[in-house]
């Protein structure tokens, strides 16, 4: 038999009406059908011809690769060397979100609570479960999911589409001749505002990943134009990242110099006095951004909102500021204003940098 599971009914299974209209709050052990973790890639519509087990063997299987990814290994745990399986325990609801996570078996070290920690945030980020069904409706189920915890050496590096070892873990980060100072004064003087575009007032900024490789000499691995600033200021960012070959000092690990990577950001601003008022709006757009972080580490959420609203509201199509709005949205739990500014994000960009949270979150 073909999964066939509509997908608009799976929306409709979603909707917080269906608690309204279940008043039965038994917490199951048995359903005509388990649960199942709402994973776009597994998807049927995407995969005609699977059936139910292979679409349930799917999701199963990537939500624990997805568990996996992020598990922050104890440090008690790695210090006295504990490996195991933690089993873990939860309630789906209706709704399609889980609660009343408990541990069921732990190994120590802090792996059972670090176990809770990543299935809530999961939860929190937006990741949600077909109900089970009784008797046609959803109902509420306990589910069981044992998680491996296993100690193993992480690579200082790894390898990017290129074959090349790009280092992560580093004793020494890349150096700019003459430091900070030295690089600000290399952007400064050498970034050139496209003459074509003087007028037209444009301000954001590209963001470079640069690969410094131990011979100093600079490759250019990713570009974010975050305000859609287009390919003459494109060019001219990757113009001057490639003439800063043989100005860095690598970085070192274990005393040799090897490859990393180190992002730069190039600011554009027009010098025309017409374009003052825009330049203006971007600077004053910057520092709201600014306090908004400083609002969102102190868990000032609300405050932190506003002052990102304050600051896409000078400067609306910055795709770095809609997604900074889009993680607070998304810490609130307003899940469908944060996919908005995700799905901006991917308009106005084409992609996305943060792609595997935006399909998580969103949906493919």
């Amino acid at each position: 038999m073909k999964y066939t599971f509509p997908i608009a009914l799976l929306l409709v299974l979603l909707n917080n009406a269906i608690i309204a209209q279940s008043a039965d709050t038994t917490i199951y052990e048995v359903a005509e059908r388990l649960p199942l973790p709402l994973l776009m890639s597994c998807q049927p519509e995407r995969h005609p011809g699977w059936t139910e087990d292979s679409v349930r063997r799917c999701a199963e299987a990537q939500l624990l690769t997805i568990v996996a990814k992020n598990i922050r290994y104890p440090e008690e745990a790695r210090q006295n060397n504990l490996e195991g399986t933690v089993v873990t325990s939860f309630v789906i609801e209706p709704t399609g979100r889980i609660s009343g996570i408990k541990i069921l078996k732990d190994i120590g070290g802090g792996c059972g609570p670090e176990a809770a920690r990543v299935l809530q945030a999961l939860d929190d980020a937006g990741l949600r479960w077909l109900p089970a069904m009784r008797d046609g409706k959803p109902v509420r189920m306990r589910q069981a999911m044992p998680l491996r915890f296993r100690l193993q050496e992480a690579l200082p590096y790894f390898i990017n589409a290129t074959g090349d070892s790009i280092y992560v873990q580093v004793d020494s980060m890349p150096n700019f001749e003459g430091g900070e100072e030295g690089l600000l004064d290399f952007l400064l003087n050498g970034l050139h505002y496209p003459t074509a575009y003087r007028d037209s007032c444009k301000t954001g900024i590209i963001e470079l990943a640069l690969v410094i490789r131990p011979d100093g000499q600079v490759d250019i691995e990713d570009q974010l134009d975050f305000s859609g600033l287009g390919l003459d200021f494109q060019f001219e960012a990757i113009r001057l990242a490639n003439r800063s070959a043989g100005k860095w000092i690598p970085a070192q690990y274990q005393g040799r110099p090897v490859a990393t990577s180190v992002p730069v950001r190039m600011l554009f601003k027009s010098d025309r006095p017409g374009c003052k008022a825009a330049n203006e709006a971007f600077d004053q757009a910057m520092l709201l951004s600014n306090e908004a972080a400083a609002l969102s580490s102190n868990n000032e959420v609300e405050q932190a909102l506003e002052k990102w609203n304050q600051a896409l509201a000078l400067h609306p199509d910055n795709s770095e500021l809609l997604y900074f709005r889009a993680s607070a949205f998304l810490s609130l739990d307003k899940r469908e204003a944060a996919c908005a500014d995700f799905s901006k994000v991917k308009i106005l960009m084409g992609t996305t940098w943060f792609e595997p949270l935006r399909r998580l979150v969103c949906g493919w």
